[in-house]
């Protein structure tokens, strides 16, 4: 038994590792995209394009907009979060399913895997989603971006450019045979 137990665990670990291989090959990004990233994609409506990058939540608040004033209004985000519900509930059983909302997060604006995950909108994980929990978790990621009067200003969606790689924060290194070279300074 102790010489079948190390090869079937080498298998089962290569198995599982299969299906991460299998995407990583397609050329997509997607294993390499972080939670909450933004991106706009190019064939948004206009509130979103003078955006680059947006907060996370940030594609479907700009959708909000219905004056488009550069403003969303509390009466804006209570008629979104409603509309949404109903664009993300596919088959109109009035709960969300976890393929339905991937569905639904994967035609927004934005690639924003904030709103890609299942859990996050299912705290009691009973994996059904109701209306309920979906207008806690969007008043939750709103309240993050509202004024005191809770409005969502236009300005707020815009999120920084990413820090550059872990490698590159590092101070450029002394020039060579310079005074900061000190390494057998004073041996001679």
């Amino acid at each position: 038994m102790r010489r079948i137990l190390p090869p079937v665990l080498v298998a089962a670990v290569l198995f599982a590792a299969l299906p991460v291989n299998a995407q990583a090959e397609d050329g997509t990004d997607d294993l390499v995209r972080l939670p909450g990233q933004g991106l706009v994609k190019p064939d948004t409506g206009p509130a979103q394009r003078n955006l680059d990058r947006l907060v996370p939540g940030g594609g479907l608040f700009a959708s909000f907009d219905a004056d488009g004033d550069g403003r969303i209004s509390s009466q804006e985000l209570t008629s979104g979060t409603k509309a949404a519900y109903l664009a993300a509930d596919a088959n109109g059983d009035n709960q969300l399913a976890a393929l339905e909302q991937q569905d639904w997060a994967a035609n927004l604006p934005t690639r924003d895997d904030t709103l890609a995950n299942p859990v996050r909108f299912d705290p009691n994980l009973d994996r059904v989603v109701t209306f309920e929990e979906f207008e806690a978790v969007i008043a939750q990621l709103a309240a993050n971006y509202q004024d005191s009067n809770g409005v969502i200003e236009m300005a707020r969606l815009s999120a920084p450019e990413p820090r550059s790689e872990r490698g590159d924060r590092r101070a450029p290194a002394p020039p060579q045979g310079g005074p900061d070279n000190r390494l057998g300074a004073g041996r001679n």
